[in-house]
C-alpha cells in the first residue's frame, strides 16, 4: 500500500512537473509521453514538411532534365551561361528553402557538377566535399569522390604547368 502512494505521489509530481495532468487511474499523459524511451519514441530529427519536399523534389528533377537534357550549340556561350545559372538557381533554392531536404545529397552533387561546367572548381569542390558527407547512398559517394581526385590532380597539374 505504502508503494503505491508513493508511485501516485511520484506519477502527481511528475505531471505537475510537465504541466500534464493525472488521468482517472493516475497514469499522467504527457510524462508517459516524455519519458519513454527506447526505440519506439520515434524519429530524432524533425518531421520534413510534405508540400516542401514536393517543391524540393521538383526543383531538383527540374534541375537534372536541363543539365542533363538541354544542350546549346556548343559556340552559344550565353546559351550556356545562362543554362547554368538557371540550373544553379533552381538548386540554391532547394538549399535556401529546404535546408533539410531528404536528397540534399543529390543537390550538393548536381551543383558541384554545375560549377565545374562554369569553371569554378573551388565551389566545386566544396559542394561534392558536402555531398560525400552528406549522403548514405554509395552511388553519390563513389561518384562525388572520383571528382574529388580529378580536381585534386587537376589542380597539381595547374601547379606543376
Amino acid at each position: 500500500m505504502r508503494y503505491q502512494m508513493n508511485f501516485a505521489l511520484a506519477m502527481v509530481l511528475a505531471c505537475a512537473g510537465f504541466g500534464a495532468f493525472a488521468g482517472s487511474n493516475g497514469v499522467c499523459f504527457a510524462a508517459s509521453h516524455v519519458l519513454q524511451q527506447g526505440p519506439g519514441r520515434g524519429p530524432i530529427t524533425a518531421p520534413r514538411d510534405p508540400e516542401l519536399e514536393k517543391q524540393s523534389s521538383h526543383n531538383l528533377q527540374v534541375a537534372k532534365y536541363y543539365f542533363y537534357r538541354k544542350k546549346p550549340d556548343k559556340n552559344d556561350k550565353d546559351g550556356w551561361d545562362r543554362l547554368n545559372k538557371a540550373v544553379e538557381s533552381r538548386l540554391q533554392e532547394i538549399i535556401d528553402t529546404n535546408q533539410y531536404y531528404a536528397r540534399m545529397d543529390d543537390v550538393f552533387f548536381m551543383l558541384g557538377e554545375v560549377y565545374k561546367r562554369m569553371g569554378d572548381w573551388e565551389k566545386a569542390v566544396e559542394n561534392w566535399t558536402k555531398a560525400v558527407k552528406e549522403t548514405s547512398d554509395e552511388k553519390i559517394r563513389s561518384e562525388a569522390q572520383k571528382r574529388l581526385d580529378e580536381a585534386k590532380s587537376q589542380s597539381k597539374d595547374q601547379k606543376k604547368g
